[in-house]
Protein backbone atom coordinates (compact mmCIF):
# COMPACT_ATOMS: atom_id res chain seq x y z
CA UNK A 1 0.00 0.00 0.00
CA UNK A 2 1.73 2.83 -1.16
CA UNK A 3 0.06 6.19 -1.47
CA UNK A 4 0.68 8.33 -4.74
CA UNK A 5 -0.68 11.04 -5.95
CA UNK A 6 -3.40 9.22 -7.77
CA UNK A 7 -5.02 8.41 -4.57
CA UNK A 8 -5.79 11.75 -3.93
CA UNK A 9 -6.71 12.98 -7.46
CA UNK A 10 -9.17 9.81 -7.76
CA UNK A 11 -11.24 11.21 -4.88
CA UNK A 12 -11.04 14.48 -6.20
CA UNK A 13 -12.56 12.78 -9.62
CA UNK A 14 -15.54 10.79 -7.44
CA UNK A 15 -16.32 13.94 -5.57
CA UNK A 16 -16.71 16.23 -8.57
CA UNK A 17 -18.77 13.53 -10.09
CA UNK A 18 -20.90 12.30 -7.26
CA UNK A 19 -21.16 16.06 -5.59
CA UNK A 20 -22.04 17.70 -9.32
CA UNK A 21 -23.78 14.61 -11.46
CA UNK A 22 -25.34 17.20 -13.13
CA UNK A 23 -22.17 18.84 -14.99
CA UNK A 24 -20.16 17.41 -17.71
CA UNK A 25 -16.70 16.24 -15.77
CA UNK A 26 -14.26 15.99 -18.90
CA UNK A 27 -10.67 15.44 -18.37
CA UNK A 28 -9.97 19.18 -18.77
CA UNK A 29 -12.41 20.32 -16.47
CA UNK A 30 -11.11 17.56 -13.75
CA UNK A 31 -7.81 18.62 -14.45
CA UNK A 32 -8.36 22.25 -14.18
CA UNK A 33 -9.94 21.43 -10.74
CA UNK A 34 -6.97 19.39 -9.52
CA UNK A 35 -4.38 21.13 -10.97
CA UNK A 36 -2.86 17.88 -12.59
CA UNK A 37 -2.22 17.39 -16.39
CA UNK A 38 -5.57 15.89 -18.50
CA UNK A 39 -3.80 12.75 -19.69
CA UNK A 40 -3.57 11.75 -15.83
CA UNK A 41 -7.01 12.15 -15.13
CA UNK A 42 -7.54 9.86 -17.83
CA UNK A 43 -5.60 7.51 -16.53
CA UNK A 44 -7.07 7.44 -13.22
CA UNK A 45 -11.03 7.70 -14.56
CA UNK A 46 -9.68 4.41 -16.63
CA UNK A 47 -8.55 2.88 -13.30
CA UNK A 48 -11.91 3.85 -11.42
CA UNK A 49 -14.06 2.58 -14.73
CA UNK A 50 -12.19 -0.41 -15.07
CA UNK A 51 -12.76 -0.98 -10.95
CA UNK A 52 -16.71 -0.82 -11.19
CA UNK A 53 -16.61 2.89 -9.45
CA UNK A 54 -16.97 5.11 -12.58
CA UNK A 55 -18.77 5.07 -15.27
CA UNK A 56 -16.95 7.24 -18.29
CA UNK A 57 -17.85 7.56 -21.70
CA UNK A 58 -15.12 9.08 -23.81
CA UNK A 59 -15.18 12.04 -25.83
CA UNK A 60 -19.08 13.23 -24.17
CA UNK A 61 -17.94 13.63 -20.50
CA UNK A 62 -20.60 11.88 -19.28
CA UNK A 63 -19.08 9.99 -16.20
CA UNK A 64 -21.42 8.75 -13.20
CA UNK A 65 -20.72 6.89 -10.30
CA UNK A 66 -21.63 3.41 -10.37
CA UNK A 67 -22.83 2.85 -6.86
CA UNK A 68 -24.96 5.42 -4.22
CA UNK A 69 -22.05 7.59 -2.68
CA UNK A 70 -22.95 5.97 0.39
CA UNK A 71 -21.69 2.36 -0.57
CA UNK A 72 -17.90 3.37 -2.08
CA UNK A 73 -15.37 4.24 1.09
CA UNK A 74 -11.82 5.55 0.82
CA UNK A 75 -10.53 1.82 0.71
CA UNK A 76 -11.84 0.92 -2.49
CA UNK A 77 -10.97 4.09 -4.22
CA UNK A 78 -7.91 3.39 -2.87
CA UNK A 79 -7.81 -0.32 -4.09
CA UNK A 80 -8.61 0.91 -7.28
CA UNK A 81 -5.77 3.35 -8.28
CA UNK A 82 -2.75 2.38 -6.32
CA UNK A 83 -0.57 -1.25 -7.27
CA UNK A 84 -1.77 -4.08 -6.68
CA UNK A 85 0.40 -4.73 -3.09
CA UNK A 86 -2.77 -2.90 -1.18
CA UNK A 87 -0.98 -4.30 1.84
CA UNK A 88 2.53 -3.32 1.33
CA UNK A 89 2.98 0.36 2.61
CA UNK A 90 6.31 -0.32 3.46
CA UNK A 91 8.61 -2.30 1.86
CA UNK A 92 11.25 -3.83 3.68
CA UNK A 93 15.26 -3.87 2.70
CA UNK A 94 16.26 -7.33 1.66
CA UNK A 95 19.86 -8.88 1.70
CA UNK A 96 19.83 -8.27 5.54
CA UNK A 97 22.96 -9.93 6.80
CA UNK A 98 22.52 -13.37 8.93
CA UNK A 99 25.26 -12.87 11.48
CA UNK A 100 23.82 -9.69 12.24
CA UNK A 101 21.45 -10.20 15.20
CA UNK A 102 20.00 -6.64 14.16
CA UNK A 103 20.14 -7.76 10.47
CA UNK A 104 18.84 -11.38 11.22
CA UNK A 105 15.93 -10.27 13.07
CA UNK A 106 14.68 -6.63 11.68
CA UNK A 107 11.79 -8.21 9.52
CA UNK A 108 10.66 -10.10 12.27
CA UNK A 109 10.54 -7.09 14.74
CA UNK A 110 9.03 -4.54 12.49
CA UNK A 111 6.43 -6.94 10.17
CA UNK A 112 3.79 -7.11 13.11
CA UNK A 113 4.11 -3.24 13.48
CA UNK A 114 4.10 -2.41 10.05
CA UNK A 115 0.69 -4.80 9.07
CA UNK A 116 -0.46 -3.11 12.49
CA UNK A 117 -0.37 -0.08 10.83
CA UNK A 118 -1.59 -0.81 7.74
CA UNK A 119 -4.75 -2.38 9.49
CA UNK A 120 -5.57 0.74 10.80
CA UNK A 121 -5.72 2.80 7.75
CA UNK A 122 -7.67 -0.31 6.12
CA UNK A 123 -10.29 0.23 8.71
CA UNK A 124 -10.03 3.98 8.86
CA UNK A 125 -10.60 4.09 5.01
CA UNK A 126 -13.09 1.77 5.10
CA UNK A 127 -15.12 3.69 7.59
CA UNK A 128 -15.05 6.97 5.19
CA UNK A 129 -17.65 6.98 2.61
CA UNK A 130 -17.65 9.12 -0.53
CA UNK A 131 -20.84 10.41 0.58
CA UNK A 132 -19.70 11.31 3.70
CA UNK A 133 -17.03 13.74 1.82
CA UNK A 134 -19.81 15.07 -0.14
CA UNK A 135 -21.46 15.62 3.26
CA UNK A 136 -18.30 17.27 4.32
CA UNK A 137 -17.65 19.89 1.19
CA UNK A 138 -21.05 20.95 1.80
CA UNK A 139 -20.83 22.00 5.12
CA UNK A 140 -17.89 23.88 3.96
CA UNK A 141 -18.90 25.74 0.97
CA UNK A 142 -22.61 26.22 3.02
CA UNK A 143 -21.59 27.15 6.49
Amino acid sequence: MRVSTQFPIAVHIMLMVAGFPEQKMTSEVVAESAGVNPVIIRNVFSKLNNAGLLDTKSGRGKTAIMRPADEITLWDIYTAVESDETDEVFKLHQNTSETCVVGSNIHALLLPHLTDAVNAVKAEFSKVTLQCLIDELYKKINP
